[in-house]
């Protein structure tokens, strides 16, 4: 079967993260569309991202480890409470330690956005920021693109602004460069890059989970007020058929195995009382057949305060709904996806009420032009059907940090 790829229509995409789903996928065929679709998170790299060596300061994959012990870090004064309706913008680490994160602030402040989601990592997994946990010591950056961490959460907390620390977890090179035993590998031994060239980790590592960990212990002590998991999953593009595991043995299904992340990860953050929000594929929340990828709703929702499905209209296949372009309809496929995901998880746990997955349920919508463009009318469109669906908030995604101005609030 063949592939699409909806190209941006006034946009030059740079470095994106695309996400590959094979004909092999049901959800794809169940739901009237083509054999295969590509999806992009970041649907253009910023301009100032691009420019910088984002992968220069980690070498290839060498054959040695390290391994350190998690100490305690000093927690925080003070932490933002939960906004009512979280209004989000996300923010790469090169915005979060530039000067337009001054203009952002002031942009956020003047149209009522609450809530600012800020990378924790750089493209390739290098840190964006200095840690304090000596644990974290061997990840720190020589010249970090956020020099002052603790001077910029307190300028949003003296902004009352919501700071959600987003940390992607499984393609990441910096950390496999330390720890090449958790990292994909071909049958030759070499290393398994996607197709953008980059290295994934092993979701089944135990290595991978506890690093996360260490890194949410990390954001939340130092202020970031929720912390928020992206890249929680198997690889979905490159030549898949060529990975080796170094964990992962098949004994399980894929979904299992990121249960068992997600319950780790989530579990173990609920119970040390430290919010914690996973990100989705949106088609999750339409089907609960693991997606090839590990991704089930049901495997999520226990073990997290928030779930947020990346509901972008314009990565949905072809047919979607009976929509020849699902990128025209940003109501229509938001709306859809949030109140599917009920069904979901009720099928799992019954007395879970309607109520409860609504407020659960916080997605990422778009604010970037693919498929259509994306101006301030169809950006409304989805925020509407956030608010009509009973979600909790909802996030703007631009990689760019550029977002259409327009009313935010209620």
């Amino acid at each position: 079967m063949a592939s699409e790829q909806l190209t941006p229509l006034d946009q030059t995409p740079q470095k994106s993260r695309s996400f590959y789903f094979s004909g092999s996928i049901a959800i794809l065929i169940l739901l009237g569309g083509i054999g295969g679709l590509v999806f992009s998170r970041h649907a253009f790299a910023p301009a100032s991202q691009s420019s910088s060596p984002v992968t220069s300061s980690t070498p290839d994959i060498m054959e040695a480890t390290s391994t350190a012990e998690t100490a305690p870090v000093a927690p925080a004064m003070f932490h933002i409470p939960l906004p009512e309706e979280v209004r989000g913008i996300y923010w790469t680490g090169y915005t979060a330690g530039s000067k337009r994160a001054e203009e952002l602030m002031a942009y956020a402040s003047s149209s009522r956005l609450n809530a600012i989601v800020i990378d924790l990592k750089l493209d390739d997994g290098d840190l964006a920021f200095v840690p304090n946990d000596p644990a974290l010591q061997e990840l720190a950056p020589k010249d970090p693109v956020i020099r002052d961490l603790d001077g910029l959460l307190k300028k949003l907390a003296d902004l009352n602004l919501y700071r959600i620390a987003r940390i992607a977890v499984m393609r990441d090179k910096a950390y496999g460069v330390l720890h090449p035993d958790t990292v994909l590998r071909t049958a030759g031994g070499g290393v398994w890059h996607d197709r953008t060239g980059m290295p994934w980790l092993d979701p089944a590592s135990p290595k991978v989970a506890d690093y996360s960990l260490a890194l949410a212990r990390e954001a939340y002590v130092r202020g970031f007020d929720e912390i928020q998991f992206d890249y929680v999953r198997f690889a979905s593009d490159g030549v898949l058929s060529a990975i080796r595991y170094p964990v992962y043995d098949g004994k399980q299904t894929k979904s299992e195995a990121m249960r068992d992340f997600f319950k780790k990860v989530g579990g173990t953050l609920q119970s040390e009382k430290i919010p914690v929000s996973f990100d989705l594929f949106g088609l999750t929340f339409v089907n609960n057949d693991g997606l090839g990828i590990g991704q089930r709703l049901t495997d999520v929702y226990p073990y997290a305060d928030f779930v947020s499905p990346m509901a972008y209209p314009s990565h949905y296949a072809k047919g979607f709904q009976g929509f020849a372009n699902p990128a025209l309809y940003p109501y229509e496929v938001v709306k859809h996806t949030l109140d599917s995901g009920i069904g979901i998880v009720q099928s799992a746990d019954s007395s879970t009420t309607p109520e409860a997955v609504r407020y659960k349920s916080r997605p990422w919508i778009q604010d970037f032009d693919m498929g259509a463009i994306y101006d301030a009318a169809k950006v409304q469109a989805q925020i509407k059907a956030a608010r009509d669906a009973g979600a909790s908030g909802w996030m703007l995604w631009n990689a760019s940090n550029v977002y259409t101005p327009t009313r935010y609030a209620k």
